[in-house]
């Protein structure tokens, strides 16, 4: 598979993804192009067999490298926009996106990490455990831990009548 095909793949699973870590337009377009640089680099000399895991990692990895480099957050309202048939599906697709966000700030960085990658990436466990360079049962304790303390986040906002 060559670079093309595969960016037109998994451009927006891995925008998606790293915009969820930067909540940055303009950050994540230069993780982006970062990701996809360093992905060229290594596919023009290895056969990669899974993919979207290993461009998952490799952006997880540019990111880290680009929040020491920093050594800051940078958090702001904007949004990238998906092609999608209405401005309305947009607004809500956006807005439900944030909402999402917003509830797995509320949990530890690597629970949240686990959840993006396995519930809203279709990665598999040992994918994320990859990705992440953790233990399957360590992924799969933070995947467990996570999922109950946003369960339970979500009840309590419901029973206060927030949602």
């Amino acid at each position: 598979m060559d670079l093309e095909q595969i960016y037109i793949l998994y451009f927006h699973d891995l925008y998606r993804y790293l915009f969820s870590l930067t909540r940055n337009h303009s950050e994540t377009e230069d993780l982006i192009q970062e990701t996809f640089t360093k992905a060229h680099i290594v596919l023009l000399t290895n056969d990669i067999k899974e993919i979207k895991p290993w461009l998952f990692k490799v952006g997880y990895y540019t990111f880290i490298d680009r929040t020491r480099k920093d050594k800051r957050y940078v958090f702001t309202e904007d949004f990238y926009q998906v092609d999608q048939n209405t401005p309305e599906s947009v607004l809500v697709e956006k807005d439900s996106f944030e909402e999402l966000l917003e509830y797995l700030d509320k949990i530890k960085p690597i629970e949240k990490q686990a959840i993006l990658l396995c519930d809203f990436h279709d990665c598999t466990n040992q994918q994320a455990a990859d990705i992440l360079n953790l233990n399957l049962n360590t992924i799969k304790s933070h995947l467990a831990r996570g999922r109950k303390k946003l369960r339970k986040i979500l009840i309590e906002e419901e029973t206060n009548g927030f949602l």
